[in-house]
């Protein structure tokens, strides 16, 4: 499983690296930011498309073709982006960039094939260990390499780097990491039929409680990628910040965020909340945190002012998070929770994609509307979930 870290810790690596830089890359081909972050959408929702067509191949397949094709796309995608002179370029790489992204699903199914029940949360979080050091080291490296100015930064040297990063590791799962799913079971998966995900959907939506829930979640997480996709730009506007500034706010926040999710929330106080107060309250007070550090970035004019608000952000994610899917899994019954579940990890995806559809359009309009949207959508999700309360949740023979 270590192999496994590292080859995951170097894909996000890239991801990571490039987050912060890559709406600069695109204002400086003179793309208006309404356009920046359409093209930012395009590779969740892309990645949310094709997310059930690798998860069916890698069933049948094997998980090391899927991490390897992933691998293989992300290093042409990064290598092209290196020289990309024209929008069009960017809208083709990040279309292929979110197709090719087979591989964080791939390395969460090779863990449960590795694993045994007893131990499989610990590599489960092993996987999110190296996604959350990819998204500390990405960004700081990232503008590190760039440098602090926007209009002299070196963008074809982050887009090398990424690509180096990404074939090391590919270079990492053809040598090194062995297939983790036996040829029977591979067998065995090419005669499951297969259920579409518009018919996850529709059991979904016909569950008026689950059903909130995962609009709640929606609301939420397109108000965090409002913020997210228009933060660099906002701050280029704002505080005059170049790649470098942006890389090193973006790692302060993965610190404040993996520190709770680790540190705090392993805890003993931090494991007992729900017990104490339930997951309502919690997810109450995690959104009116997260509204609260949008406004306090949104009306920074000075760093110690702006950390307070990127501390406040993870703090507010970090609650939230298992305190939702905790809600999910009680309103989901014995025989279909693994279905719901799987759903609900791919529905994170579309609000990731959502909020860039029209999050550059708010931030031309006003440099506040970003955030003033993601305080009505923490607003939403809190109606969401108290009208969610009296929804009792399904029995087994219900379902």
């Amino acid at each position: 499983m270590k192999i496994l870290f590292f080859i995951i810790l170097l894909d996000l690596m890239g991801i990571g690296v490039m987050n912060p830089i890559f709406p600069f890359i695109a204002t400086r081909m003179g793309i208006e930011p309404g356009v920046v972050t359409l093209i930012l959408a395009i590779y969740p929702i892309s990645s949310f498309i094709a997310a059930p067509i690798w998860g069916r191949m890698s069933d049948q397949r094997g998980r090391r073709p899927i991490l390897m094709i992933s691998q293989v796309g992300a290093v042409a995608a990064f290598i092209l982006l290196a020289f990309a002179d024209n929008m069009w370029m960017l809208v083709l790489l990040r279309f292929v960039g979110g197709i090719c992204a087979g591989n964080i699903g791939a390395a969460y199914a090779y863990i449960t094939d590795v694993t045994t029940n007893e131990n499989r949360a610990k590599g489960m979080a092993m996987v999110g260990g190296a996604l959350s050091l990819g998204f500390i080291i990405g960004p700081m490296v990232g503008g590190l390499l760039a440098g602090g100015d926007k209009e002299t930064a070196n963008f074809t040297t982050v887009a090398l780097f990424c690509a180096a990063m990404n074939f090391l590791a590919l270079m990492g799962t053809v040598f090194l990491l062995p297939e983790s799913l036996k040829p029977e079971i591979r067998e065995k998966m090419k005669s499951r039929p297969q259920v579409s995900r518009w018919a996850q959907f529709n059991k979904i939506r016909t569950r008026s409680g689950l059903f909130l829930i995962f609009m709640a979640a929606l609301a939420f997480g397109t108000g965090g990628s409002v913020f997210e996709s228009t933060f660099p730009l906002w701050g280029a506007a704002a505080m005059d910040f170049g790649p470098r500034d942006v890389g090193l706010a973006l790692s302060f926040a993965a610190v404040v965020l993996v520190f709770l999710q680790l540190v705090v929330m392993q805890s003993k106080v931090g494991s007992n909340l729900a017990k104490k107060f339930g997951e309502l309250p919690i997810i109450t007070a995690s959104c009116v945190i997260y509204g609260a550090g949008l406004l306090t970035v949104a009306y920074s004019n000075s760093w110690p002012q702006l950390l307070v608000g990127q501390a406040l952000l993870p703090m507010g994610l970090a609650f939230f998070n298992p305190n939702i899917t905790s809600l999910v899994s009680k309103q989901a019954a014995d025989t279909e929770r693994g279905m719901v579940m799987g759903f609900y990890a791919s529905w994170g995806s579309l609000a990731r994609g959502a909020g860039p559809l029209f999050s550059g359009s708010l931030l031309q309009a006003n440099l506040h509307f970003p955030f003033y949207y993601g305080v009505i959508a923490m607003a939403v999700t809190i109606t969401l979930i108290y009208i969610v309360k009296g929804k009792a949740p399904p029995t087994a023979a219900a379902a």
